[in-house]
């Protein structure tokens, strides 16, 4: 009887320290996780100056077909819902310019994705990119060309 009582304890202290492990590693990783967000990395903001100012690099990190959604020419035009970019018709982005203050820019972060939310003053003409972080390093996954939605 006495051997199972002091087995029983044994299973308990080692539970415990489990469980105290445990939760010193999920408070570790949210720390970190809240302390910098993913758009304030420096891994992330490397990728995006160069993606703004290097032509070769940005067709090299862009996965296409892109999904997305392009801009309506006017009143009469129809976007369906599986667009995609394609390679051949891709214009090239430039650096963010906010243009002396007429544009916008907010970054959200969100599962391994940066979201990027570019609009002007008025809030009625916008633009969205996401970037995912993929093995090989990050790229563009999605595109919503500057319009009115």
């Amino acid at each position: 009887m006495l051997y199972k009582k002091t087995e029983f304890k044994f299973f308990i202290v080692i539970a415990c320290l489990m469980v105290g492990l445990i939760a010193c590693k999920n408070k570790q990783f949210v720390e970190s996780d809240e302390d910098v967000a993913l758009y304030d990395t420096k891994e992330f903001l490397s990728f995006y100056e160069r993606f703004g100012t290097d032509s070769l690099f940005q067709m090299q990190h862009i996965i296409f077909p892109l999904e997305g959604i392009r801009s309506l020419q006017d009143s009469l035009d129809v976007v369906g819902p599986d667009f995609k970019w394609e390679e051949d018709s891709w214009v090239v982005h430039g650096p963010f310019d906010d243009m002396n203050g007429q544009f916008n820019r907010e970054f959200l972060s969100m599962k391994g994705i940066v979201i990027e939310k570019i609009s002007d003053q008025s809030g009625s003409f916008s633009m969205e990119r996401r970037f995912g972080r993929l093995s090989s390093g990050w790229y563009l996954i999605y595109y919503r060309e500057m319009g009115k939605y």
